[in-house]
């Protein structure tokens, strides 16, 4: 079975419910393959992780990527950089982080098998509708300034939604997403709501920003 076959038939990915002992198995293989691939040893790398892949694991799709992308992948696995590419945009619609902000590197070279912009914000409105805050602040940074979108008030406010509401200790950009939030609606022509505002300051101050205590009390003022 080749490498394309693999991993680019989703068909091939499924599987089922494995026993504790084989996870135990995969987990260690994986991290084993790390190390190697940290070493510096692509071929022993390689045969590592590709089984974890292939079971689906996330972070052995991400190194595997790595090593085609640095053009170490055995001969006989016949793939090439877009193979890479689709690896990485795997682990990042499954939520890795890493994976997320390689292929945000990757665009930015502009190469031929670089992700295109309007990639990246499938990845990241597939995450965020999700609920991962991460992909949902990256969102709502996009339509505040117009990247890749349309600029839209109402849009950023959505997205800043789903990163306030992120635990601060999870998500540490949460309470400035709560505070952003507040500032939208007390301000935005399209987006104003003062009872919302409120509310987003109080989850704002509740979590520690400051500045949200603030103004949290200047509307209080105003209320008066």
């Amino acid at each position: 079975m080749t490498f394309r076959l693999t991993f680019l038939v989703p068909a091939l990915l499924s599987f089922a419910v494995i026993s504790g002992a084989s996870a135990q198995s995969s987990v260690s293989g994986v991290n084993d393959g790390v190390a190697e691939y940290r070493a510096g040893n692509a071929a022993a790398a390689w045969t590592l992780l590709e089984p974890a892949a292939a079971e689906g694991d996330t972070k052995a799709k991400r190194y595997l990527a790595y090593i085609i992308l640095d053009g170490d992948a055995p001969a006989d696995a016949r793939v090439d950089f877009f193979d890479g590419t689709a690896l990485l945009k795997e682990a990042a619609m499954a939520g890795d982080y890493a994976a997320l902000v390689r292929l945000e590197d990757l665009r930015r070279q502009q190469l031929a098998h670089s992700p295109s912009l309007g990639d990246m914000i499938a990845v990241e409105t597939a995450r965020a509708d999700a609920g991962d805050p991460v992909a949902a602040w990256r969102l709502a940074d996009r339509f505040e300034t117009g990247d890749g979108v349309a600029p839209s008030p109402a849009d950023e406010a959505k997205w800043l939604e789903v990163a306030a509401e992120a635990e601060a200790a999870r998500f540490p950009k949460a309470p400035e997403a709560a505070y952003r939030l507040c500032m939208l609606n007390a301000l935005s022509e399209e987006a104003r709501d003062a009872d919302a505002a409120r509310h987003w300051c109080a989850r704002a101050a509740e979590n520690g920003h400051t500045g949200a205590a603030l103004v949290l009390k200047r509307l209080a003022m105003l209320q008066d």
